[in-house]
């Protein structure tokens, strides 16, 4: 069965390279130099036998008479003191390159997993919108939540990896300096473990693949579970809330279990017959072997320090199994995102009118989703300055058509035209920021009320955002305790339904739109503070361009223009006092390119 992680791990360590250059080649020179020092040590066992002078322990190997003319270089006599002298410095300076290398190897994997969060969330808010619809949720949160930090986990297993193998090479070295049938012993049993071993490690990455899903699904639960709490207990379906969320656990539970244990069982594989070969080694070594015994204690020495190395090893390719999918996984959404990427230029085309209210005509338009028609060519036009507002019934298209004059939504045919420039080569920013928006839900961060109008421009000053809050019947905010300090809550759950759609309404007329957008601005109003936003509305007719969906009378009642949608087209549209219904109020347009 083939391993289907071996095509990432290429990709994974091309993209490593990208994001930290001279650093990795800087990382793998410290691991070299450990790995050297280390056998170093090891090796002068040797030469410390020799020098003491038991029986049977003479220095006549390589490794000793490296060591004794090395001592002669600095006028030293193979004293053990001297050779101990010298195992002291290479025990320092291992120790120092050990710590300058974990160091180093930290701060790439926190600077990679970083790196990974900062181009996963970039690239989903560079994404056209529909590429939000077209995913869950819960999957966009864990591509730059938990996903990350699976291939930063990877990562540091590559590091590992790259460490085992080189202190590997560097002890296989050092044995062969001392007995070759013994390194030739060493290296088949490992190779054998190593094939033994390798079913393991395909269930790993079936297991690692599996994972991402999962991690995806527990989610999504979790956050529509919470979010919706306060319906799970109105409804008092906690033990349903709870069944559902209680499945992904299950899952994650039973994948965890399973890597976990098959990565003990493979270290058992490794440590036993590990122990099993050493003691083979010590009774059978000088006689089948012709091993000196004093080679044979060195080799039990470096087996004892490098078969954990060579359990390690397989336990991080196991590891690397399990987790390296994610890769793949963000990869494919990174790229998916990309595609579906808008305009990013800012530059504002020759003739765009600034600051001035905006003139909105669509003509021809047409979006269909599936095989659903969601609007059917639908011909408006919309003065600039002019108080507007859609009605219908539910599903007849008004959210759409609001999409497609915020750009959100591409027609399948006709074009939306901003100020007679057609909005689809437009660059998003040029449009939108000019754009104060005030959807169905209005969206508050749990942050202070301050935070939470400053977000569209944080140059805004407490005059500017008291006018605001004027503007929008939102003078509660002054008398609260802690005034615009107040923290409003997770989705302004500290506030009323009434004084969040306030606190949002002033936030959209900040910052001096073109136009505002209001998606059923004023339902959770009641009749004093709806005819007081109103008023304020009123107020702005002719410096800002007013779009607006509502059922609610008030807003009809002064709306400028009225369109009437259902079943995806405009049926009737009227000015109120002036036209009969069935009229149609168009404002010319002249179309530029």
């Amino acid at each position: 069965m083939e391993n289907p992680v071996k095509p990432i791990l290429p990709a994974i360590v091309k993209d490593a390279w990208t994001t930290l250059r001279w650093k990795l080649p800087a990382l793998v020179s410290l691991t070299f130099v450990n790995a050297v020092l280390e056998g170093a040590t090891i090796a002068s066992l040797l030469p410390l036998l020799g020098s003491l002078g038991a029986d049977g322990l003479v220095a006549n190997d390589r490794v000793s008479r490296i060591t004794i003319e090395g001592l002669r270089l600095f006028n030293l006599s193979p004293s053990p003191g001297a050779v101990a002298g010298v195992m002291i410095v290479l025990i320092a300076a291992s120790a120092v390159t050990f710590i300058a290398y974990s160091h180093l190897a930290s701060r790439l994997q926190a600077f990679y997993v970083a790196s990974w969060q900062q181009r996963m969330f970039a690239g989903l808010l560079a994404a056209d919108f529909r590429f939000f619809v077209s995913h869950r949720t819960g999957d966009l949160v864990a591509a730059v939540t938990n996903e990350p930090n699976r291939i930063g986990l990877v990562f540091s297993q590559v590091n590992l990896i790259i460490a085992a193998g080189l202190f590997i090479i560097v002890q296989i070295v050092v044995a062969l300096f001392i007995a070759l049938w013994v390194v030739g012993l060493l290296v088949g049993f490992g190779v054998l473990l190593f094939t033994l071993t390798r079913w393991w490690s395909v269930r790993a990455a079936r297991f690692g693949t599996e994972l991402t899903r999962v991690n995806a699904d527990l989610m999504v639960d979790a956050n529509e579970i919470i979010g919706g709490a306060k319906f799970v207990k109105a409804t008092a379906t906690e033990d349903r809330a709870f069944n559902r969320f209680l499945g992904a656990v299950s899952r994650l539970e039973t994948l965890t279990f399973g890597n976990a244990f098959d990565a003990q069982v493979v270290r058992a594989i490794f440590e036993y017959t590990g122990g099993l070969l050493v003691i083979g080694l010590i009774v059978l070594g000088p006689k089948l072997l012709s091993v000196d015994v004093s080679a044979v204690l060195v080799i039990v020495a470096i087996f004892v320090r490098l078969f954990p190395k060579v359990t390690a090893l397989r336990q991080n390719l196991q590891i690397v199994d399990f987790h390296a999918p994610a890769f793949e996984v963000l990869s494919g959404l990174l790229r998916e995102a990309s595609s579906d990427r808008e305009a990013s230029a800012k530059d504002k085309p020759p003739g765009w009118p600034g600051s001035a209210p905006a003139s909105i005509a669509l003509e021809n338009v047409s979006i269909a989703h599936g095989s659903q028609e969601l609007l059917s060519d639908v011909n408006i036009a919309i003065p600039a300055g002019a108080f507007v507002v859609f009605t219908g019934h539910t599903g007849s298209g008004k959210t759409t058509l609001l999409d497609c004059i915020l750009g959100l939504r591409r027609p399948n045919s006709g074009v939306v035209r901003v100020d007679g420039y057609p909005l689809d080569q437009l660059p998003s920013a040029v449009w939108r920021r000019g754009i104060g928006y005030l959807g169905q839900d209005p969206v508050l961060f749990n942050a202070s009320i301050g935070e939470n109008l400053r977000w569209i421009d944080p140059q805004t000053t407490d005059e500017e955002i008291s006018a605001a809050l004027e503007a929008a019947a939102a003078g509660f905010v002054g008398r609260l305790p802690e005034g615009l300090n107040t923290v409003v809550g997770n989705h302004g759950s500290r506030m009323s339904g009434g004084e969040r759609q306030r606190i949002a309404l002033a936030r959209a007329l900040l910052g001096s739109p073109r136009l505002l957008v209001l998606d059923e601005a004023t339902s959770a109003l009641d009749i004093e503070t709806e005819e007081l936003v109103t008023e304020a509305l009123v107020r702005l007719k002719g410096r800002i361009t007013i779009v607006a969906i509502s059922h609610r009378p008030a807003l009809i009642r002064d709306a400028e223009i009225v369109f009437n949608l259902g079943n995806g087209m405009v049926e009737r549209s009227k000015k109120p006092g002036s036209l009969v219904a069935g009229e149609v109020q168009a404002a010319p347009v002249t179309p530029r390119h």
